[in-house]
């Protein structure tokens, strides 16, 4: 079955890595600050917005505040020794946060991911960046979700770090996922503070309907007063061959993991050179993933996911939050998410908040935001200086009442 790509290619390229692949950019909320930078204001959220836009440029936020320390840090979990970059202020920690990018190759070396990093450094957060090295080869694991606690227990256990035990995660893109999972997990949900999802996911189902067929349920959708209701854009091929390439290793047969390979980079083909493949005779395994892979139905989604082999559907489970019990996450949830983002819906962050107790999570929604085009509008500027004036309220332990 012959799949047109026509549309996709249209769409601009995300991020380009030195091997060919494209990497698409994790940090939202940095780039969409980039667009914006002169007309925050003088708060300390405006300020913190002004520092992210401008990037390694110095803003007023650095100039008045010490540069952050960043240093490598090597700590034993239950899967080994591994390494992370803490960033701190000379003037002393109020609070932690544990930053965990999406699928980036350059993981908390990415340069966006440093500049959120040191952002947060001056702000008085103590930040731990964790290394990822399984993410930074586009292999989403259920063994994400325990590199994400072991990194929040890390932290946790260092008072001088995290004052009065307050500590939160923030997870970006397709990092989103792991880290909303890791807060519920017994022995850490009722220490994690809070989490901060930009551009994330509630429902894996959901997404990988919508990278594949287009579709995502819009029905319940808040309208932001003075915004448009926007519609989703086509979905941009860079989550379907992420989403390829996380399962390769999972398929029995080489022959099939190279055609799979070959689909993946096809998608991603921004020029007209190449052709695509054709598979030849696929074991189950992989034409399962390819039926699915080249469906238009999004009523046919749920079937065809049900007869992935067993090992790629534990795998979806383990990373996807709608497939646990939300009523293990006690954290309070900040979700900013643009509403032209063309990698995962901005329906994900809705559906996410309504599936929440009144109160737990508060969204923000933007307009001008795709995830690789931004064309910002005047009404985003108070919604985001909302979202950092909410971080900042955690920061400081304004929101220590318990969530139930």
């Amino acid at each position: 079955m012959t799949r047109s790509r026509s549309s996709h290619r249209a769409l601009g390229k995300p991020f380009a890595t030195g091997n060919g692949f494209r990497l698409a950019p994790c940090l939202l909320l940095y780039l969409l600050l980039q667009a914006c930078t002169p007309h925050f204001g003088d708060s300390e959220a405006a300020l913190a917005l002004e520092d992210l836009a401008a990037g390694a440029f110095p803003g007023r936020l650095a100039a008045q505040t010490p540069e952050p320390v960043r240093e490598t840090v090597i700590y034993m979990t239950s899967l080994g020794e591994r390494s992370a970059d803490l960033y701190q202020s000379a003037e002393g920690n109020l609070a932690g946060i544990v930053l965990v990018p999406g699928a980036a190759a350059r993981g908390r070396h990415d340069p966006r991911i440093v500049t959120v990093a040191r952002t947060l450094a001056r702000l008085r957060f103590a930040v731990l960046v964790p290394d990822m090295p399984g993410v930074r080869r586009y292999r989403v694991r259920a063994t994400d979700v325990r590199e994400v606690t072991d990194a929040f227990s890390w932290l946790l256990a260092r008072p001088g770090l995290v004052p009065e035990g307050r500590v939160g995660m923030a997870g970006f893109s397709y990092g989103a996922g792991p880290v909303l999972v890791a807060a519920m997990q017994p022995g850490i949900n009722t220490q994690v503070r809070f989490v901060m999802s930009v551009g994330g996911y509630y429902d894996l189902h959901n997404v990988i309907t919508y990278f594949t067929t287009g579709y995502a349920d819009t029905g319940a959708v808040p309208v932001v007063e003075g915004a448009q209701q926007a519609g989703l854009r086509p979905p941009h091929p860079y989550s379907e061959s992420v989403f390829i390439r996380s399962n390769l290793d999972l398929l029995e047969r080489p022959v099939d993991r190279g055609f799979l390979r070959s689909y993946a980079d096809y998608l991603v083909d921004s020029g007209e050179g190449m052709d695509e493949p054709v598979p030849g005779t696929l074991a189950p395994d992989a034409r399962a993933l390819y039926q699915l892979l080249i469906n238009h139905d999004p009523s046919a989604v749920p079937q065809l996911i049900e007869r992935l082999p067993e090992r790629i559907r534990h795998l979806i489970e383990a990373i996807n939050p709608a497939a646990h019990d939300l009523s293990q996450l006690q954290a309070r949830l900040i979700l900013l998410h643009g509403r032209s983002d063309n990698l995962i819906p901005y329906t994900e962050s809705v559906a996410l908040s309504q599936a929440l107790p009144a109160g737990q999570a508060q969204l923000f929604l933007i307009d001008g935001l795709a995830h690789v085009d931004l064309k910002p509008k005047a009404h985003d500027l108070p919604q985001l200086v909302a979202a950092m004036e909410t971080l900042l309220a955690e920061r400081a332990g304004e929101n220590d009442e318990p969530i139930r």
